[in-house]
């Protein structure tokens, strides 16, 4: 008997904690504790193939390139992951993206606002869509998805009947074009001088806004609210969390950041175009958010793994420009990542439930 007793105290066992027993399941556990991790290392192999393939990947004009997309498509897929987290979705961030510099544009031109007074007015737009969204999918009971279709249908619709469908020229008032997207950066000029840096400041807006969610997020009371609404919603009101108020302060968010999106777009091509955020602009941000660890089911995700996401995209399209692919190829490739990328999350989710993260 004491035997027995001494045997259970040198040998205690572990309950609810399973041991890896092969290198992939190892794997899975890494990436369910270090997410951006993974994708990170991917972004670094997709940079090496493609500077091997074509030397002139990592010059200063075509990492602008790359950077700008990263920055078009990052932007909106914080959006996205902010409301994927607590169960939802925006695909209405297209039409925002169209609709808010469009609005802001036609102000300055028309009403002579300075276009810094009318890019409040489209941001205030973007929220105001975020909060009739928020209303319909909470108060109403229909289903996000549904929701924001129909607003993608009815802003696209309002967007293109403004001015017969044309592109308008942005106004040109400095210090705020150059400051929100306008590119300056010629060959002649160092990387590092105002306009070199005027080269990468869409993706240095998102880089900025990815931190402050990513503080939001993790070191908030509203962060930890969100992530409880989408793992357990049940649970979430059972203690106390406003779920329906968390979900409309998340469409507005979504709203927002969509609206700035457009803008800081504006602002890069000088003209406003009301078909510039079509629904292949969204599906790419989703993408990102996907691709970068966000899950579909609620309860996870990472600005900054979808900041990352929307490098891998961006790089994947400009690569495989570069070395000779048709536009198609490249859309192979992203929806094969997709693919994989969920497969994964799935995976990593698994292993977290079982060994309790």
């Amino acid at each position: 008997m004491a035997r027995a007793t001494q045997s259970s105290q040198v040998m205690p066992r572990k309950v609810g904690i399973k041991i890896p027993q092969t290198a992939f399941e190892r794997l899975l556990i890494i990436l369910s504790r270090y997410r951006e991790a993974s994708i990170a290392f991917v972004a670094v192999i997709l940079v090496i193939y493609f500077q091997l393939g074509n030397p002139a990947f990592l010059s200063s004009q075509e990492l602008s390139v790359v950077l700008r997309d990263t920055g078009r498509f990052g932007l909106i897929a914080v959006a996205e992951v902010m409301l994927m987290i607590t169960g939802e979705i925006d695909l209405s961030v297209g039409s925002t993206f169209s609709l808010a510099p469009y609005v802001m544009v036609l102000m300055t031109i028309s009403w002579g606002v300075p276009l810094a007074a009318s890019a409040v007015a489209g941001l205030l737009l973007g929220v105001v869509i975020g909060v009739v969204n928020g209303i319909i999918t909470v108060r109403f009971r229909v289903p996000s998805l549904i929701t924001t279709v129909g607003t993608f249908f009815l802003l696209q619709g309002v967007v293109v009947s403004i001015y017969n469908s044309q592109p308008i020229v942005a106004p040109v008032q400095e210090p705020f074009n150059e400051t929100f997207g306008e590119n300056l950066y010629a060959p002649d000029d160092s990387v590092w001088s105002w306009h070199g840096l005027t080269a990468f400041t869409p993706f240095l807006w998102t880089a900025l806004v990815v931190a402050a969610m990513a503080l939001v997020l993790n070191r908030t009371t509203f962060g930890l609210h969100t992530i409880s609404t989408g793992s357990n919603i049940i649970g979430a009101k059972e203690i106390g969390v406003r779920t329906d108020r968390i979900k409309i302060y998340n469409f507005m968010i979504a709203g927002v950041f969509a609206a700035a999106a457009g803008i800081i777009n504006t602002m890069e091509f000088a003209s406003a175009d009301p078909l510039a955020g079509g629904p292949f602009l969204t599906l790419e941000a989703i993408a990102a958010a996907v691709i970068g660890g966000t899950s579909l089911l609620g309860g996870s995700g990472t600005p900054i793994g979808a900041l990352l996401g929307a490098f891998v995209v961006a790089t994947l399209s400009s690569g495989l420009v570069m070395m000779g692919a048709q536009a198609t190829v490249s859309d192979i490739y992203l929806g094969a990542a997709i693919i994989l990328a969920m497969v994964l999350n799935v995976q990593v989710d698994r292993v977290r439930a079982r060994r309790k993260l």
